[in-house]
């Protein structure tokens, strides 16, 4: 690999002091919201996945292959380390080693497992069970051992649903043994109290990591307690999915009620602020470097950059302008 990797990144990102933020995308364009608001690392949500890849619940429909083609989309589009949720490695020691395998070549800047049954569910969720500590600390060895054979500074997760399966012991038992099988961080699920929380990040010898989801098990500690107790590593997978949701309903709403194009317009970005969150300027100088003279001159009347970009502007705004101005008329007759 040229030049520092995505695992080293991450991995330094994780040693600083003080409380790590992973906010989650669930797709390339809110990864690249999440790096345009300035956070170090990007999570991706299974759960976000499942709802905006196939409209289901997180309940293990999402293939692995499936997932490593949305991580990809994911990862190209940022240049911030991506800690990928790999849910249980879909299958057993050899599917999380061809797993992590995978997502190690593309560039993901560390990859979490965790210890339940496949298919998995949501961890805020009744009915889950775990497969026996053994079998986990398995799949974290050849989750190693593939990182290894690609990127080892690449970050190993382990993530126990214990607590709400078979207690708190249980958790860190397990907490433990995964990290000296080589787990780089715990990711706990729903621990029930600062006690308990204290208590998890003195005994397990890594990194503690936990996710807050609204109306979700775990309860609604705050960032201030997070950090007295030691957390270092703070998900939270809603950040982009529920605001997101959320506005479209209410747009959809609004013009189904209203039928009022002016104020949907004021709802979004508008036409050139969201243009350029996908980057077309970068693909405006691609065209201009690869294009001919004469063919720019064709295409815009000019082969300048910026007067390409003004014109461009220039025309949209006339057009909404000129639109909304025969609309103001219709009204006043």
């Amino acid at each position: 690999m040229k030049g520092k990797s995505m695992g080293k990144m991450f991995r330094e990102a994780l040693e600083r002091p003080g409380l790590l933020f992973r906010p989650c995308a669930y797709d390339a364009l809110s990864a690249i919201l999440i790096e345009r608001a300035g956070f170090e690392v990007i999570g991706t949500t299974g759960y976000g996945i499942a709802a905006s890849l196939i409209g289901q619940p997180d309940i293990g429909l999402v293939s692995y292959g499936e997932m490593l083609e949305r991580v990809r989309t994911i990862v190209a589009a940022v240049s911030r380390p991506v800690d990928v949720d790999a849910d249980t490695g879909y299958g057993n020691a050899l599917n999380v080693y061809w797993a992590v395998y995978n997502f190690a070549m593309i560039g993901a800047g560390g990859v979490r497992i965790e210890d339940q049954v496949w298919p998995k569910r949501c961890g805020h969720m009744a009915g889950k069970q775990i497969i026996p500590k053994d079998e986990m600390v398995q799949k974290i060895r050849s989750a190693v051992k593939a990182k290894n054979e690609v990127d080892p500074e690449l970050v190993i997760g382990a993530r126990t649903d214990a607590r709400s399966v078979a207690g708190l012991e249980a958790v860190i038992e397990r907490g433990k043994a995964y990290a000296e099988a080589g787990a780089d961080y715990v990711y706990v699920e729903a621990p029930q109290s600062m006690d308990e929380l204290k208590l998890i990040v003195k005994s397990i010898p890594v990194p503690i990591a936990l996710n807050i989801i609204p109306g979700g098990r775990t309860p609604p500690f705050t960032v201030e307690q997070l950090e007295e107790a030691g957390v270092k590593y703070l998900s939270i997978p809603m950040i982009a999915l529920y605001p997101a949701a959320k506005a479209m309903m209410e747009a959809l709403t609004s013009f189904k009620e209203t039928r009022d194009l002016k104020k949907l317009a004021s709802m979004g970005v508008s036409w050139s602020e969201f243009n350029d969150l996908v980057g077309i300027g970068r693909w405006r100088e691609l065209e201009l470097e690869f294009s001919t003279r004469e063919d720019l001159i064709a295409r815009y009347g000019t082969d300048r950059l910026e007067e390409i970009r003004k014109r461009e502007l220039k025309e949209t705004e006339e057009k909404w302008k000129a639109s909304e101005k025969r609309g103001s008329d219709a009204e006043r007759k």
